[in-house]
């Protein structure tokens, strides 16, 4: 949402009828979307529709919305933007959200984990780390708890260890950076075999899947469907690339048609749980990220929710 929100206060100036910010992250009915809209934009005293009082006030406006957290509520979300867009030709939609629309027109950006500094085979850091933001993004929260923290050459080798164990996740590392008041990086380091249980102190200020580590992966799990679940937990088995012919191979079975895989892995890629790596290859290849893939083997384990 920070990266979303700097998007639109760079573009405020081009949208004259305003930009607004519409969190839906604790919004839990798809049915309740148009209210919480119409709410957001001070329509309150209304004698048509949630829907209609909508569409009525930006048509003619060039307004910027901006959706957040709408990955539980598509099924709403994506007619709703869809009616108002039919409405208001000037009128423009900006959304996060760990799952498409699904909407004629939809563009999507995703938004990769941050960028981690690499380490050749002598644990040297090979890449800058000024400019990093993974590092500067740690940096900042551990200085928030930890007065005069940085990184320097005395710990910047730990501390892109650190962050490379954390898949450049932002959450993960902002997280593990609250553990500086009491840790030091090669403490944190030693206790991330069980990240989940480390990971456990965020904002009490902000949603519920956004305070933990684990509500927020356990957040995608419960938005998958049955197969995805399932085919999320079996591709855990893999530490790297997979292609589709190795996925089929070893999720078929046991609840799963061979017919299933290839939607299911489809669908985990809309969900952001599978990232297609970037090759030029005629086969397309998948990964896991290691804090994702790790969750899945828990539930491959027996103890998730499957």
């Amino acid at each position: 949402v920070m990266l979303a929100c700097r998007v639109a206060r760079d573009l405020r100036r081009a949208f004259p009828g305003g930009v607004w910010l519409v969190e839906l992250a604790r919004t839990t009915e798809s049915e309740q979307v148009a209210s919480v809209l119409a709410t957001t934009l001070g329509l309150r005293e209304q004698t048509s529709t949630p829907e209609e009082a909508l569409a009525a006030h930006l048509a003619g406006r060039r307004t910027l919305l901006l959706l957040d957290g709408c990955e539980h509520l598509v099924d709403g979300c994506g007619p709703l933007v869809r009616q108002l867009l039919d409405a208001a030709p000037e009128l423009r939609v900006l959304v996060t959200s760990r799952s498409p629309l699904g909407i004629a027109g939809e563009q999507m950006w995703p938004v990769p984990p941050m960028a981690v500094p690499r380490l050749d085979g002598q644990g040297n850091v090979v890449q800058r780390t000024v400019g990093t933001e993974s590092l500067e993004l740690f940096a900042d929260r551990a200085a928030a708890v930890l007065p005069g923290f940085a990184v320097g050459p005395g710990n910047e080798v730990p501390v892109v260890r650190l962050c490379q164990q954390l898949d450049g996740l932002p959450l993960a590392i902002e997280l593990a950076a609250v553990w500086m008041r009491s840790l030091s990086v090669e403490e944190i380091l030693d206790r991330l075999a069980d990240r989940y249980r480390l990971l456990t102190t965020g904002d009490r200020s902000a949603a519920p899947h956004h305070r933990t580590l684990r509500a927020a992966i356990e957040w995608s799990f419960d938005l998958c469907s049955p197969v995805e679940r399932a085919l999320w937990a079996r591709l855990s088995v893999f530490s790297g690339g997979f292609e589709m012919d190795a996925a089929e191979d070893v999720c078929v079975g046991d609840g799963v048609a061979a017919e299933e895989v290839f939607g299911g892995i489809a669908g985990l890629v809309d969900k952001s749980v599978l990232t297609r790596e970037d090759r030029n290859d005629a086969r397309a290849r998948y990964r896991l990220l290691k804090t994702i893939r790790e969750y899945g083997r828990e539930q491959l384990g027996g103890g998730g929710r499957m």
